[in-house]
């Protein structure tokens, strides 16, 4: 049967736009992720010649990781979990560093996949930013997942390069070249799950129509490229146009004779005349320029403009009212958080039991730590003393929240506590002074 070519044309029209798109998605994630990681020095010289670059320092604010550090604060501690089977904690590597590093890249591309993986005898978790997903007659829900597994770090590299893939059903490794690598453990390249072992995290949630119309931080990208200019042309004005520029004007003036010099005395001949070249003073321009671009972003994701230029000491209440749209925006993403914690947990159920034959019980709860306040050291003793007057906390709380790494729980405070064998506790408050209580040193 001969095809009809008229809808093969139309097929691989279909198919090259759909690539195209795909590719321009990857490419502004990418984008992203080297703004992220400071390697912006290839956009910025764009704009420059390279002569001028030769001669004058590339600025490199990297505002976009501060402020996506800044913004993710769901896992800025680590949440409370409670499992009906806590040996199951044995088999966690690593859980909570990996979701703060997937909130954060989650805050920048918008979407990312979680992949728990095993290795060693432990749950490692992968955070997966550059993929490609397949679908079937849902376009929001993949049927196949790709992403690669080695890259050459340049042409002169012979690293092979490496993509995995996984359905439903299998799962192998292949070159660039299309040829699946061989697996004597997995001869068959057998998915053992069952399930495609992704975790979908979506920053606003899961988009309507296609996982294309999910995009980077694309505001605060353009706004770090435009500092990133602006202060390169600043480095330039600095450079250039910070002196006066000298010169003489006569027909029988001789070049080379010239000194100048406090001094000395320089001859100019017949008609000769010295004259000095004043520079537009641009520099403040610039920097009110700047200024302005970091006002507009701080708005754009709910902080105050002292987040980048900084500020005078202010109470604690002042900077709570500062930054009450950042922590309702908190509530929002713990909300989100919450239920990829629970579908998480769903996997790491099904992967415990396929490679250690252990079943791991029910993940009961998940507690999210809320965020200290920023209070002056007088509000937070008074916080502290109030707390303790009205038996809401007692020292052991206050040793947890003055040093939560070294005092982790209840009973590491208490055993500090229990070692001061000097404080002595007056019969009028049975905390004892609170200040005695937190300066006496151990015996």
């Amino acid at each position: 049967m001969i095809p009809n070519v008229g809808k093969l044309l139309v097929q691989q029209s279909r198919f090259d736009a759909q690539q195209n798109a795909k590719n321009k998605w990857r490419k502004a994630r990418l984008r992203a992720r080297d703004f992220y990681s400071g390697q912006t020095m290839g956009y910025t010289t764009k704009y420059f010649s390279n002569s001028l670059m030769s001669k004058i320092p590339i600025a490199n604010v990297n505002i976009t990781k501060r402020i996506i550090d800044r913004i993710s604060m769901v896992y800025m501690k680590p949440p409370h979990r409670e499992y009906s089977d806590e040996t199951v904690l044995d088999f966690f590597h690593g859980k909570d560093f990996k979701l703060q590093r997937a909130e954060r890249m989650c805050n920048l591309l918008e979407h990312i996949l979680i992949k728990p993986t095993w290795r060693d005898g432990q749950i490692d978790y992968d955070v997966i930013m550059d993929f490609e997903a397949q679908f079937g007659d849902d376009p929001l829900r993949p049927t196949s997942i790709t992403y690669p597994l080695a890259m050459k770090a340049s042409v002169m590299d012979d690293t092979p390069e490496l993509s995995v893939y996984w359905d439903a059903e299998h799962t192998f490794v292949y070159d660039g070249n299309g040829k699946i690598q061989d697996d004597p453990n997995n001869p068959e390249h057998i998915n053992p799950y069952g399930v495609l072992p992704f975790i979908e995290c979506f920053k606003d949630g899961r988009p309507e129509y296609s996982y294309l119309d999910t995009s980077p931080a694309n505001d605060l990208i353009a706004t770090n490229l435009e500092i990133n200019v602006s202060e390169t042309n600043a480095n330039a004005n600095t450079m250039f146009q910070s002196f006066g520029y000298m010169y003489v004007n006569g027909s029988q003036i001789e070049k080379d004779t010239l000194e100048i010099g406090q001094d000395k005395v320089s001859f100019l001949g017949i008609d000769g005349t010295m004259n000095i070249v004043s520079p537009p003073n641009t520099v403040e321009a610039l920097a009110s320029s700047i200024e302005h671009s970091y006002k507009l972003l701080a708005q754009n994701y709910h902080l105050n403009i002292s987040f980048v230029e900084g500020t005078a000491a202010q109470s604690g209440v002042a900077i709570k009212l500062r930054n009450q749209e950042l922590t309702d925006s908190r509530i929002s993403d713990v909300i989100r958080w919450k239920e990829i914690e629970y579908k998480l947990y769903e996997l790491e159920t099904i992967i415990l039991n396929v490679e250690a034959n252990r079943s791991t019980g029910e993940l009961l709860k998940v507690d999210y730590e809320e965020n200290m306040e920023v209070l002056s050291d007088d509000e937070q003793r008074a916080k502290w003393d109030w707390e303790l007057s009205h038996g809401l906390i007692d020292v052991a709380d206050i040793l947890m929240q003055k040093d939560a790494d070294r005092f982790p729980d209840r009973e590491s405070a208490q055993a500090y506590l229990d070692e001061r064998t000097t404080i002595t506790q007056s019969e009028e408050s049975p905390q004892g002074s609170l200040l005695e209580a937190l300066t006496t040193p151990v015996s």
